[in-house]
């Protein structure tokens, strides 16, 4: 297990990762920051996740998929002969897919021979993106399920590698994969599923990329990870990740912390809901986040080899 920083640790009084998003929200947003305010974060989520356990109906994995696939958007390497490719997860914020944002990273990740599926949570369901950010509904503990309807897909389509799959989610999609992998060590299924298919998700799964996300709960699975942390954000408490002990048998678990750098800091053209965050691009953390994952993904490689 390995936990680094880079720079100085900011300490702020803010949102903890899951509650992280924003736009011309409102009330929606006055409700978060006033949890934050009033010292009631822990117990705003624990009542979001408990709603979510009293109303969300698990769906056969037919119907999850039929929801997901067609509104997904799919980025493949320019040569397709080395098909299937590993394959990449990318789980957007709560503010919904940026199109600008999902290019730029699939650009990189097809760079490496890497596939990248953009998931997108809302679009077949009907999900008003204020009603995510507020957790009302799509909440992390229900939209974990697209991840495991999305790997299941993949024995269906010659395209994708099913047993090399990395996971990347931002903000509210990381908080997503992290609350996944808590719910993989416990085996506890994600709400939105009936019940978890026979995959070995440890073996498929051979990392974790999660930006401006959440250190909320531990988890013990065998999967190597990364949170990638601005400073300067107003909705993350960076402590959270700082202060968090990863169980020793685990995957690995790094955390980096880049002072000065917002949420959404790696949006090079942010949509109007992350600039009114307060979102401002910053190149050299994301390049330096790049380089990271792109040694994890290298170094995965050569170990299969």
């Amino acid at each position: 297990m390995t936990i680094k920083t880079v720079g100085a640790v900011f300490s702020m009084a803010v949102l903890v990762a899951l509650t992280a998003c924003s736009s011309n929200v409102g009330d929606n947003r006055a409700s978060l920051e006033e949890a934050v305010d009033n010292g009631i974060q822990e117990d705003w989520i624990l009542k979001a996740q408990k709603n979510a356990e009293q109303t969300v109906l698990t769906k056969p994995m037919s119907q999850l998929q039929n929801e997901l696939l067609p509104h997904e958007k799919v980025y493949l390497p320019d040569d397709k002969t080395d098909a299937p490719f590993p394959t990449l997860i990318f789980l957007h914020g709560c503010s919904g897919p940026t199109a600008s944002h999902e290019e730029d990273w699939a650009e990189r990740f097809n760079e490496l021979g890497v596939a990248v599926i953009a998931v997108d949570s809302y679009s077949g369901r009907g999900i008003d993106w204020n009603d995510a950010c507020n957790f009302e509904k799509m909440t992390p503990w229900e939209r974990s399920g697209d991840i495991v309807a999305t790997i299941e897909s993949l024995s269906e389509r010659t395209t994708f590698d099913e047993k090399n799959v990395y996971l990347a989610g931002f903000s509210h999609g990381a908080g997503t994969i992290w609350t996944f992998l808590r719910q993989l060590s416990a085996e506890k299924k994600p709400l939105s599923v009936a019940s978890w298919p026979e995959t070995d998700y440890e073996s498929v799964i051979d990392g974790a990329f999660m930006f401006y996300g959440t250190c909320r709960g531990q988890w013990s699975v065998d999967i190597d990870s990364i949170m990638l942390l601005g400073g300067n954000d107003r909705y993350i408490d960076e402590a959270e990740c700082v202060n968090y002990k990863h169980p020793e048998n685990a995957g690995e678990f790094e955390y980096v912390v880049y002072p000065g750098a917002t949420h959404t800091f790696d949006h090079a053209d942010p949509n109007p809901a992350n600039v009114e965050a307060g979102s401002v691009y910053d190149e050299q953390a994301t390049l330096d986040a790049w380089q990271r994952i792109k040694a994890m993904i290298e170094e995965d490689d050569n170990a299969k080899q």
